[in-house]
C-alpha cells in the first residue's frame, strides 16, 4: 500500500512516538514538498529525518495542474496530498482536517487520519497503550477530538 500525507498526522503520530511504526502497516508513504516544509521547521517529528534517509517516507514534488483549485479552501499541505494522490494513483491519503477528507472522498479516493491510523496499530498489536491514555495523550497534543469519541474510534468499550 502506497499513501501520501498530510502534516497533521506525521505531526501527531510523531508526538505519540508511532510514526516509527508506519514502515509496519504502509508500504511507502510519500510527503509533498509543502508538508515536508511545514513539519521539518524546527524539527517538529521526531524520527522523519530517519525514515527519508531509510528511503520509506519519500519528499516529493507535485504537479501543480490542481492547486488552484483544490487549494481554494484547504491548506496547502492537504491540497497537495490530495493532488498526489491523485497524479500517483495512491492506495490512501492520510488527512485529518474534515474538509479535505470531504474533498478527498469526493474526488474518488480512500482516505484515513490519525485516529484510523491509530485504530490500526493498535488492532495489529503493535501498539500496547490503553486507548484511553492514547486519546488523553493526542488531545494534550493539540489533537481536536473529543475524548468520547476518540475513545469510542479506538474501541475503548467503557464509553
Amino acid at each position: 500500500m502506497i499513501a501520501s500525507v498530510d502534516s497533521s498526522v506525521l505531526i501527531f503520530l510523531g508526538k505519540l512516538g508511532y510514526l516509527g511504526l508506519l514502515p509496519r502497516v504502509i508500504e511507502e508513504v510519500l510527503i509533498p514538498e509543502a508538508v515536508f516544509e511545514e513539519v521539518s521547521r524546527g524539527g517538529t517529528v521526531a524520527g522523519l529525518r530517519e525514515l527519508i534517509s531509510g528511503g520509506y517516507l519519500k519528499v516529493v514534488s507535485v504537479s501543480d495542474k490542481y492547486v488552484d483549485v483544490i487549494g481554494l479552501n484547504l491548506g496547502l499541505g492537504e491540497a497537495e496530498a490530495i493532488i498526489l494522490g491523485l497524479d500517483r494513483d495512491v492506495d490512501l491519503v492520510l488527512l485529518d482536517d474534515l474538509r479535505a477528507r470531504r474533498t478527498a472522498l469526493r474526488m474518488g479516493l480512500e482516505v484515513m487520519g490519525t485516529l484510523g491510523l491509530v485504530k490500526l496499530l493498535l488492532e495489529l498489536g503493535l501498539i500496547e497503550e490503553e486507548p484511553g491514555k492514547i486519546c488523553d495523550a493526542l488531545i494534550r497534543h493539540g489533537f481536536w477530538v473529543e475524548f468520547d469519541l476518540c475513545a469510542k474510534i479506538l474501541g475503548l468499550d467503557d464509553v
